[in-house]
């Protein structure tokens, strides 16, 4: 079933809307999620969740991508979760871009009006490779030996290869007014 097709479910209000979005994207869903909490039971909640705020949303919302806007609302979830599930421990699970850019840019403006779309511009001027490696990375919170695997490279290759395009983003957002 098409995306338009679903989001028309959701429009009238149809129950089958969930279960095929969760037939068309369930198990990438429950992947994404299970590799930010780090736990598949977790993942499961969280995917149910993003369903439920689907549901809620759409309409009046009609997302160009079901699944793109899925896996936003997924992400979302998923990363208030580990918060929660960590939040007097400590063991440092998912990678975010904001711990590994702290050591090149140590604070940064308040405002955040057009972050997105530097980071867009950032994104399209990597190639196709990094970029895959950068969103595997940061968006999917996959591990560097699980992206090597996926890519072919060695481990190294990949580690650098992230190193440069952070270096780069960093260069970017201090041009852009964020402060060293």
């Amino acid at each position: 079933m098409t995306d338009e097709m679903i989001i028309g479910l959701f429009f009238t209000r149809n129950e089958d809307a969930i279960r095929e979005a969760d037939a068309s994207y369930g198990a990438k869903l429950k992947r994404l999620s299970a590799g930010i909490t780090g736990d598949v039971r977790d993942a499961e909640e969280c995917v149910n969740d993003a369903y439920l705020a689907a549901w809620n949303r759409i309409p009046p919302e009609r997302p160009d991508s079901l699944f793109a806007y899925l896996c936003e609302t997924v992400r979302r979830v998923s990363l208030t979760k580990y918060r929660y599930n960590t939040a007097k421990k400590r063991n440092g699970h998912p990678v975010s871009i904001d711990d590994e850019l702290a050591e090149v840019v140590a604070d940064t403006r308040d405002e955040t009006d057009g972050l997105a779309d530097i980071l867009n511009e950032f994104l399209s001027e990597l190639s196709d490779g990094t970029r895959f490696i950068f969103m595997r990375r940061y968006y999917y919170a996959d591990d560097i030996p699980a992206i090597a695997k996926m890519t072919g490279l060695s481990k190294n290759t990949v580690s650098a290869r992230l190193m440069r395009a952070r270096k780069r983003l960093a260069e970017i957002l201090t041009g852009k007014g964020y402060r060293l």
